[in-house]
């Protein structure tokens, strides 16, 4: 049976993690677990950027996935892409991984007081949205679909954790 882990990777909030997994197993109609796997990221720090470097972590991730299983990486650490000075999240169209950081989801990185709700509501969105892309789901220009792109943490809170119509139809196509 297809099995969603996700796996804490230098993530702090391990508790809010545990409160999501019901909400991604009702999400994606697939059995949630959160996983105790270690893995070392000290290799994929780029000290000319003070980083870590998103697309060699999915690499490393990329051998834990079994063959219908979705792995989603969850960090504190600041990640980057060589295109982009840093992102949110990162997995590949129709992959089996995706990577999410909270390092730029937290309000105290924007110098407000700190909001647990606020920094839960931006994790499950970041998740929920690269989980869209390993089962093959684009980025979508519906107004407050969870599949729309983000560059800023704003826009981060102008959509919601759910799918779009649209993009729920796809989704149930993709994985029935």
């Amino acid at each position: 049976m297809p099995l969603i882990r996700i796996i804490p990777l230098q993530f702090s909030s391990v508790s809010t993690m545990e409160t999501m997994l019901s909400v991604l197993s009702n999400r994606f109609k697939m059995e949630t677990r959160l996983s105790g796997q270690h893995l070392d990221l000290t290799p994929f720090f780029n000290p000319v950027r003070s980083q870590y470097n998103a697309n060699e972590i999915i690499q490393k991730l990329l051998p834990l996935a079994g063959e219908d299983d979705k792995i989603v990486g969850v960090t504190d650490l600041d990640l980057f892409i060589p295109v982009l000075s840093y992102i949110f999240g990162q997995a590949y169209l129709g992959g089996s991984v995706a990577l999410v950081s909270g390092h730029r989801l937290e309000n105290r990185r924007y110098g407000l007081a700190s909001d647990p709700q606020i920094f839960s509501d931006r994790i499950i969105k970041c998740i929920v949205h690269e989980l869209g892309h390993t089962f093959g789901l684009k980025h979508c220009l519906k107004p407050g679909c969870v599949m729309v792109s983000t560059t800023y943490v704003e826009e981060m809170d102008q959509k919601s954790d759910m799918f779009c119509q649209t993009c729920q139809n796809e989704l149930s196509m993709l994985t029935a």
